[in-house]
């Protein structure tokens, strides 16, 4: 799959083939985000909201794409990741290395990924992003990593317990994709603007994103606020209006950049 169509952090994505990878291993390395230093917003499963709001402001963006089943616009929870478009301030330049308290699982599942198959009937297949510097496809000895698939062309454990990590990710996305558009519905989004100095007399303006208004959260009608409930997403607004103050962390790590 060519870079151009991928998003960051991927450079390309090659689907594992137990033939051609029957010797592919994979070696621990440094990980390297630095595919991702451009990124200002990371999808954010519903499944992450509890350990997500504690290190990330956590809103919602327009995806520019209509849901299939509902036709309704597609609203997505995002990590914040930066104060304006193309900054990520949570990987350290030149090194790549997180510095995040928490990893998004977008970004923990790199090196690899599902891509659909050429047939609609056929499962996803795992792919692998053949440019990263632990990926040895010819493979090597025992301590150069794991191997991916065993002598029988079978997935060893360690590319089995990848593949439970990629469709448990693939699931959360799905569980999580409704949420944006029902809190639409109910009226609860508004658009954000936040704002603001930096040091040496910078500003910073995050826009384009929504949150939930809390105003019209406290005028929800008591069966809709039960409903909220009962179906978990009660939860996920506070979480993500308890996440709304890690925007001053955001702006401590650039004014410690910028004085640095």
């Amino acid at each position: 799959m060519p870079a151009a169509s991928l998003p960051p952090p991927y450079a390309e994505l090659v689907p594992l083939d137990r033939s051609l990878h029957r010797l592919a291993r994979i070696k621990p390395v440094p990980e390297n985000l630095s595919g991702s230093l451009g990124m200002n917003a990371v999808f954010c499963a519903a499944a992450e909201f509890g350990e997500a709001c504690k290190a990330f402001p956590l809103l919602f963006v327009r995806a520019g794409e209509t849901d299939a089943t509902t036709g309704q616009p597609v609203i997505t929870p995002v990590c914040l990741l930066g104060l304006e478009d193309g900054q990520n301030l949570f990987v350290e330049p030149g090194s790549g290395r997180w510095t995040g308290a928490y990893l998004p699982a977008y970004l923990r599942r790199h090196p690899y990924a599902l891509v659909k198959s050429a047939s609609a009937d056929a499962a996803p297949a795992v792919a692998i992003d053949p440019r990263h510097p632990g990926f040895l496809p010819e493979g090597g000895g025992d301590d150069a990593g794991e191997r991916l698939f065993d002598d029988e062309g079978l997935p060893t454990a360690h590319l089995q317990s990848v593949m439970r990590f990629l469709h448990d990710f693939d699931q959360a996305a799905d569980r999580t994709r409704p949420i944006g558009a029902h809190l639409q519905a109910l009226g609860l989004l508004k658009e954000m603007r936040a704002q603001g100095a930096l040091p040496g007399g910078q500003r910073f303006s995050v826009d384009g994103f929504m949150v939930v208004d809390e105003a019209r959260l406290r005028d929800l009608p008591d069966d809709a606020v039960l409903a909220l409930h009962r179906n978990g997403l009660l939860a996920l607004v506070h979480a993500h209006l308890v996440s709304l103050d890690n925007i001053r962390h955001l702006v401590a790590r650039r004014s410690a950049q910028l004085a640095g």
